[in-house]
């Protein structure tokens, strides 16, 4: 079972800034926060997961982004509090967004060829899968595409591929949509959302401080990570995985 989260920014050019910056009024929003949030717009800096059977934490991230030296890891923190030490998360430096996107694509591919591949995310189906799809269009990337729409297409009350938290939460949408840091909040772990948030990732990546991304992409995944396992006993009896 893997835990991911990804992180964008705006794919703007001084060609489609004033054309992405009129659709963006009509949604008060800024050229930059409207591209970084819509799918065939929302470049892709940064993918971390979590296996949860091994424990792994892994990010891929790209590296034309990065104004320092190369490093193998960074230490992300746990979000269970003091008494838990902070996790290590190892990296690979892609040199373009089609590289990143084609190294997490081969990654979902040996997981599928596993038995009984789950993927968990949190809003995934609104947001990371949509994003992941057209922008593996964009770039032709083939590795993995066809199970992110699969993951995409699953059926939100009976998952089997993917599992979307904002889906069980919600049970299917009958409830409000809350951010899933109140969740993680609520049951006692360290807000994810601490040091960073998606507002902030843009002017850190225009910064070169793409790593501090990979810290808080990272830091999402072990907190959605920590919210699965306390909304357990929710899931459909038929498509538990890996459990507490």
């Amino acid at each position: 079972m893997l835990v991911f989260d990804i992180e964008t920014i705006a794919d703007l050019t001084p060609a489609t800034h004033d054309a992405v910056a009129a659709l963006a009024r009509d949604r008060d929003m800024t050229a930059e926060h409207f591209g970084s949030l819509c799918p065939p717009l929302a470049r892709v800096v940064c993918i971390a997961w979590l296996d949860l059977a091994t424990q792994d934490l892994r990010a891929v991230f790209d590296a034309t982004l990065h104004a320092g030296t190369p490093q193998q890891s960074v230490e992300v923190e746990d979000g269970c509090g003091a008494a838990r030490p902070a996790r290590r998360c190892a990296l690979q430096a892609c040199g373009s967004e089609a590289q990143l996107l084609g190294a997490f694509g081969e990654q979902l591919v040996r997981r599928a060829a596993q038995p009984n591949p789950q993927l968990v995310t949190y809003n995934g189906r609104g947001f990371d899968l949509p994003v992941l799809a057209h922008r593996m269009l964009k770039h032709g990337v083939p590795e993995g595409r066809d199970l992110v729409v699969k993951a995409a297409r699953d059926n939100r009350y009976n998952p089997v591929l993917h599992i979307d938290l904002m889906d069980i939460v919600t049970f299917g949408g009958a409830a409000p949509r809350w951010p899933m840091a109140a969740y993680a909040i609520g049951f006692g772990f360290r807000s994810p959302k601490h040091d960073m948030d998606g507002s902030t990732v843009w002017p850190a990546v225009q910064g070169g401080r793409i790593l501090d991304v990979v810290r808080y992409c990272a830091g999402d995944v072990l907190a959605t990570a920590h919210v699965y396992r306390s909304v357990y006993d929710l899931l459909p009896i038929d498509n538990k995985g890996v459990g507490r």
